[in-house]
């Protein structure tokens, strides 16, 4: 299982890693600048949520500690990017899974949109007058001693990752077939069971929720594919799955990283679990509408 993550995180690491090395992040965060204009936020704001999209949540809190924010702003950011982080390799794992990734993309992004103008509004915030995000950029190879320097630390960090996650998976293979032969894992599921029926999923997705709440979305992809594997998890039941934690995942560990930066804890939970129900239940009405449409088609009288 992570040899099959793997697989899929680095390549799509390797893209990203290449379009940040010629220089695309910059002409994609110009073009966000109008969003964040409705969440209140400054210029730079764009560039911390685009370097957060398109790569991950630690080098656009490296982007944010470097420049001045308050503690609002930092919070809505925060929330959005918590909501739309690393697209490419998360998209791709959940792809993995069975969902559509133009759909999940379209759903992290839409989803951490709404979200950002709405507590942004909701907080005061309003954007200066005077913008300023440039829109100077240069695109080009930046030479092969910068390359291959960036490449070195690409790489590295990919090691880094990937131990992590193979270490993590199989611990966490290990403890799942443990606490399914104690029933430890029947109690821990029955219990969260009511959380996860009122946000719309269904009651076998208990455990893999609190995985994906807990451990994260690539870590929670590992479990949701292997109960596939095994036949305890239908598409349908992973799919809906898949879209509340493409909007809320990783409550404690992500959530903490912005917390330490001064963001309002409450803000940052409450906002993604209420965008995740609604996610998740408009997705369950079109799904029943789009049968509706196939089983109810016009038959031409006698």
């Amino acid at each position: 299982m992570s040899w099959r993550l793997s697989l899929v995180l680095v390549p799509a690491g390797f893209f990203v890693f290449l379009l940040d090395l010629v220089g695309l992040l910059t002409p994609f965060a110009a073009l966000l600048d109008p969003v964040m204009a409705l969440a209140g936020l400054p210029g730079e704001a764009a560039l911390v949520f685009a370097t957060g999209a398109l790569i991950t949540i630690y080098p656009a809190i490296g982007v944010m500690t470097s420049l001045s924010f308050s503690a609002s702003e930092i919070t809505v950011m925060a929330l959005m990017i918590l909501i739309c982080h690393n697209l490419f390799v998360e998209t791709a794992v959940q792809a993995r899974v069975g969902s559509n990734p133009i759909r999940i993309v379209l759903v992290r992004v839409i989803t951490a949109v709404v979200v950002g103008i709405v507590v942004g509004r909701l907080m005061g915030l309003e954007a200066d007058a005077s913008r300023s995000l440039s829109t100077e950029f240069q695109l080009g190879f930046p030479g092969w001693s910068q390359a291959f320097s960036a490449f070195s630390v690409w790489f590295i960090g990919t090691l880094h990752t990937l131990l992590r996650i193979v270490t993590i998976v199989v611990l966490l293979m290990i403890g799942q077939r443990l606490l399914e032969r104690t029933g430890v894992l029947r109690r821990v599921a029955r219990a969260a069971e009511p959380v996860v029926v009122f946000l719309g999923l269904p009651r076998s997705t208990a455990f893999l929720w609190i995985v994906g709440n807990t451990l994260g979305l690539t870590y929670g992809a590992a479990v949701i594919l292997e109960e596939r594997e095994r036949g305890e998890l239908s598409l349908e039941d992973a799919d809906l799955l898949n879209h509340h934690l493409a909007v809320s995942h990783s409550l404690f560990e992500d959530t903490l990283l912005f917390v330490a930066l001064g963001a309002g804890v409450g803000v940052l939970i409450v906002p993604r679990l209420v965008a995740a129900l609604l996610v998740v239940w408009f997705r369950r009405l079109t799904r029943g509408t789009g049968r509706a449409a196939k089983t109810h088609r016009w038959k031409p009288s006698n």
